[in-house]
């Protein structure tokens, strides 16, 4: 891969709207490349290499990505809350409780993500005083509310499958659609967005299993 491919790549991951507009022919080869000398991904003497490396570039998913982009099922639960307490080994204790009293057979949602140095905690909201209860003694250091939890279960295949989060997190980029958080247990995908968001994501998602 050449250092205009690499240049390019990282540009593109940044702007995904204008992968999408060139894979749907909405702009052409030179004027992407003007653009790309006026934003100083690529130098006065490298216009004629950068066409020729958009000619090769690869625009468009695989038939295999789009394929799984159209089986996936979708899931939504609103009114959930992320706290991030600053990482403790006692806490982590604390929290266990919780995990043994969460009836999951019910619908309750109680997700523990451990970081290299804070502790996150997915909870309903109807359960935060019992987890201000319990964490009191300890260092919070954010909390995002009003949440919504999108759930994407997809095929064991996308397990091995690349691109599958890249095409789902720049198609919400593009529709200006910010993700709160994000955690995998593949097959399954959840994203985390505000509630006022969510509406949007959902039609997204949608157009994307079209």
């Amino acid at each position: 891969m050449s250092q205009i491919e690499q240049d390019f790549r990282q540009f593109l991951s940044k702007r995904p709207e204008i992968g999408k507009c060139y894979a749907q022919g909405l702009v052409n080869r030179r004027s992407l490349t003007r653009y790309l000398l006026k934003k100083g991904v690529i130098k006065n003497n490298q216009f004629e290499a950068a066409i020729a490396m958009l000619r090769r570039f690869e625009f468009r998913k695989s038939k295999e990505d789009v394929d799984l982009l159209k089986s996936f099922r979708i899931n939504i639960k609103d009114k959930i809350i992320i706290l991030d307490f600053e990482k403790e080994k006692t806490l982590l204790k604390k929290l266990s409780e919780m995990v043994t009293n969460t009836d999951y057979d019910k619908g309750d949602t109680l997700k523990l993500v451990v970081g290299s140095s804070s502790i996150k905690v997915f909870i309903d909201k109807k359960n935060e005083e019992k987890i201000k209860k319990l964490t009191r003694s300890y260092q919070l250091n954010n909390t995002l509310d009003n949440m919504s939890e999108i759930s994407m279960t997809f095929a064991d295949e996308s397990i091995d499958t690349k691109g599958i989060i890249c095409a789902i997190t720049s198609e919400l980029a593009i529709n200006d659609v910010v993700i709160n958080e994000m955690l995998t247990a593949s097959p399954e995908l959840l994203i985390y967005v505000g509630e006022e968001h969510v509406l949007k994501a959902y039609d997204v998602l949608k157009q994307l299993q079209k």
